[in-house]
Protein backbone atom coordinates (compact mmCIF):
# COMPACT_ATOMS: atom_id res chain seq x y z
CA UNK A 1 0.00 0.00 0.00
CA UNK A 2 2.61 2.63 1.05
CA UNK A 3 4.94 1.06 -1.51
CA UNK A 4 2.63 1.45 -4.10
CA UNK A 5 1.25 5.08 -3.06
CA UNK A 6 5.14 6.01 -2.97
CA UNK A 7 5.41 5.61 -6.50
CA UNK A 8 2.38 7.30 -7.88
CA UNK A 9 3.44 10.49 -6.17
CA UNK A 10 7.38 10.12 -7.11
CA UNK A 11 6.21 9.58 -10.66
CA UNK A 12 4.39 12.51 -10.51
CA UNK A 13 7.08 14.71 -9.56
CA UNK A 14 9.51 13.17 -11.84
CA UNK A 15 6.51 14.75 -14.90
CA UNK A 16 7.15 18.12 -13.61
CA UNK A 17 9.24 20.19 -15.60
CA UNK A 18 12.72 22.18 -14.39
CA UNK A 19 10.36 25.39 -14.58
CA UNK A 20 7.44 24.35 -12.79
CA UNK A 21 10.32 23.17 -9.80
CA UNK A 22 12.34 26.32 -9.88
CA UNK A 23 9.40 28.57 -9.87
CA UNK A 24 7.38 26.67 -7.43
CA UNK A 25 10.30 25.93 -5.22
CA UNK A 26 11.19 29.75 -5.13
CA UNK A 27 7.85 30.59 -4.02
CA UNK A 28 7.80 28.20 -1.37
CA UNK A 29 11.32 29.99 -0.08
CA UNK A 30 10.34 32.90 0.02
CA UNK A 31 6.89 31.83 2.43
CA UNK A 32 9.89 30.19 4.38
CA UNK A 33 11.70 32.91 4.65
CA UNK A 34 8.88 35.31 5.70
CA UNK A 35 8.03 32.79 8.91
CA UNK A 36 8.62 35.14 12.40
CA UNK A 37 10.19 31.31 13.97
CA UNK A 38 12.14 31.76 11.20
CA UNK A 39 14.13 35.09 11.37
CA UNK A 40 14.36 34.15 14.81
CA UNK A 41 16.20 30.45 14.61
CA UNK A 42 20.04 30.39 14.56
CA UNK A 43 20.32 27.01 13.78
CA UNK A 44 18.39 25.52 10.65
CA UNK A 45 19.02 21.63 9.30
CA UNK A 46 17.47 21.01 6.11
CA UNK A 47 17.88 18.55 3.13
CA UNK A 48 19.45 19.04 -0.02
CA UNK A 49 17.21 18.20 -2.67
CA UNK A 50 17.66 15.65 -5.09
CA UNK A 51 14.96 13.91 -7.79
CA UNK A 52 12.96 17.18 -8.49
CA UNK A 53 12.09 17.51 -4.70
CA UNK A 54 11.42 21.67 -3.39
CA UNK A 55 15.20 22.81 -4.14
CA UNK A 56 17.17 24.06 -1.12
CA UNK A 57 20.16 25.46 -2.74
CA UNK A 58 18.99 28.97 -2.74
CA UNK A 59 17.30 28.56 0.57
CA UNK A 60 21.08 27.27 2.17
CA UNK A 61 22.68 30.03 0.60
CA UNK A 62 20.61 32.97 1.48
CA UNK A 63 20.46 30.92 5.65
CA UNK A 64 24.38 31.27 5.65
CA UNK A 65 24.41 35.13 3.89
CA UNK A 66 21.84 36.17 6.96
CA UNK A 67 24.60 34.52 9.39
CA UNK A 68 22.46 31.64 10.11
CA UNK A 69 23.85 28.24 11.13
CA UNK A 70 23.04 25.77 8.29
CA UNK A 71 23.30 22.11 8.88
CA UNK A 72 22.54 19.07 6.51
CA UNK A 73 22.38 14.94 7.06
CA UNK A 74 24.83 12.90 6.37
CA UNK A 75 23.34 9.45 5.85
CA UNK A 76 23.95 6.77 7.76
CA UNK A 77 22.72 2.95 6.08
CA UNK A 78 23.88 0.66 8.59
CA UNK A 79 21.96 2.09 11.08
CA UNK A 80 19.75 4.24 9.42
CA UNK A 81 20.22 7.48 11.71
CA UNK A 82 21.29 10.56 10.06
CA UNK A 83 24.21 13.02 11.41
CA UNK A 84 23.28 17.01 11.16
CA UNK A 85 27.01 18.54 10.32
CA UNK A 86 26.97 22.58 9.40
CA UNK A 87 27.77 23.23 6.02
CA UNK A 88 29.23 26.98 4.80
CA UNK A 89 29.89 26.95 1.41
CA UNK A 90 27.75 24.95 -0.69
CA UNK A 91 29.04 25.40 -3.98
CA UNK A 92 32.95 23.34 -2.55
CA UNK A 93 32.09 21.19 0.41
CA UNK A 94 29.16 18.83 -1.23
CA UNK A 95 29.83 15.14 -2.76
CA UNK A 96 27.19 12.45 -4.21
CA UNK A 97 27.02 10.95 -1.01
CA UNK A 98 24.29 7.57 0.19
CA UNK A 99 21.27 7.09 -2.25
CA UNK A 100 22.73 9.53 -4.53
CA UNK A 101 21.88 12.43 -2.04
CA UNK A 102 24.06 15.35 -1.64
CA UNK A 103 26.29 15.42 1.69
CA UNK A 104 29.28 16.92 2.83
CA UNK A 105 32.92 15.63 1.87
CA UNK A 106 35.01 14.34 4.67
CA UNK A 107 37.27 17.19 5.26
CA UNK A 108 34.05 19.60 5.85
CA UNK A 109 32.37 17.37 8.13
CA UNK A 110 30.86 19.41 11.04
CA UNK A 111 29.21 17.37 12.83
CA UNK A 112 26.36 19.23 15.44
CA UNK A 113 24.66 18.18 18.68
CA UNK A 114 20.92 17.31 17.57
CA UNK A 115 20.17 19.03 19.97
CA UNK A 116 21.37 22.66 18.74
CA UNK A 117 18.76 22.28 15.90
CA UNK A 118 15.75 25.22 16.08
CA UNK A 119 13.65 24.07 12.97
CA UNK A 120 14.45 21.22 11.18
CA UNK A 121 13.17 21.05 7.55
CA UNK A 122 12.48 17.90 5.78
CA UNK A 123 11.97 16.16 2.55
CA UNK A 124 9.09 13.95 1.50
CA UNK A 125 6.82 11.95 -0.95
CA UNK A 126 3.86 13.35 0.17
CA UNK A 127 1.86 14.86 3.42
CA UNK A 128 -1.44 14.53 4.43
CA UNK A 129 -3.63 17.66 5.28
CA UNK A 130 -2.16 16.98 9.27
CA UNK A 131 1.18 17.17 8.61
CA UNK A 132 2.17 13.41 8.19
CA UNK A 133 4.39 12.88 5.82
CA UNK A 134 5.35 9.66 3.52
CA UNK A 135 9.06 9.83 3.11
CA UNK A 136 11.26 7.02 1.19
CA UNK A 137 10.60 4.19 3.23
CA UNK A 138 13.87 4.13 5.08
CA UNK A 139 12.50 5.25 8.21
CA UNK A 140 16.04 8.04 8.60
CA UNK A 141 14.04 11.35 9.60
CA UNK A 142 10.73 9.37 11.64
CA UNK A 143 13.94 8.77 13.51
CA UNK A 144 15.49 11.81 13.82
CA UNK A 145 12.69 13.99 14.52
CA UNK A 146 12.12 11.52 17.73
CA UNK A 147 15.54 12.46 19.33
CA UNK A 148 14.65 16.68 18.95
CA UNK A 149 14.03 19.03 21.50
CA UNK A 150 10.27 19.26 22.24
CA UNK A 151 10.43 23.24 20.68
CA UNK A 152 12.40 22.54 17.62
CA UNK A 153 10.12 23.42 15.05
CA UNK A 154 9.44 20.18 12.17
CA UNK A 155 8.51 21.96 8.61
CA UNK A 156 7.80 20.03 5.73
CA UNK A 157 8.12 21.19 2.03
CA UNK A 158 6.08 20.20 -0.81
CA UNK A 159 4.38 21.41 -3.77
CA UNK A 160 0.50 21.06 -3.75
CA UNK A 161 0.56 18.02 -5.71
CA UNK A 162 2.03 16.48 -2.95
CA UNK A 163 -0.50 17.14 -0.43
CA UNK A 164 -3.57 14.91 0.08
CA UNK A 165 -6.32 14.40 2.71
CA UNK A 166 -4.84 11.18 3.58
CA UNK A 167 -1.84 8.75 3.33
CA UNK A 168 -0.56 5.59 4.07
CA UNK A 169 0.88 6.02 7.79
CA UNK A 170 1.74 3.86 10.45
CA UNK A 171 1.65 4.84 14.30
CA UNK A 172 6.05 5.85 14.22
CA UNK A 173 5.57 7.84 11.60
CA UNK A 174 6.00 11.53 12.61
CA UNK A 175 3.57 14.92 12.24
CA UNK A 176 5.34 17.91 11.45
CA UNK A 177 4.83 21.42 12.86
CA UNK A 178 4.26 22.84 9.49
CA UNK A 179 3.95 22.18 5.83
CA UNK A 180 4.53 24.52 3.04
CA UNK A 181 3.34 24.52 -0.73
CA UNK A 182 3.75 27.17 -3.68
CA UNK A 183 -0.30 27.73 -2.70
CA UNK A 184 -0.46 27.91 1.34
CA UNK A 185 1.35 26.91 4.98
CA UNK A 186 -0.44 23.81 6.51
CA UNK A 187 -0.30 24.24 10.08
Amino acid sequence: MKSDFRKKVIELRKNKSYDFIIKNSNKITTTLLSLEEFKKASTIMLYLDFNNEVKTDYLVNTLINLGKKVLVPITIKENKTLIPSEIKNLDSEIKIGTYGIREPKKKFIRENNIESIDILIVPAVAFDINKYRLGYGGGFYDRFIEKLRSDTLTIGLAFEFQIFDSIPKESHDAQLNYVITEKRIIK
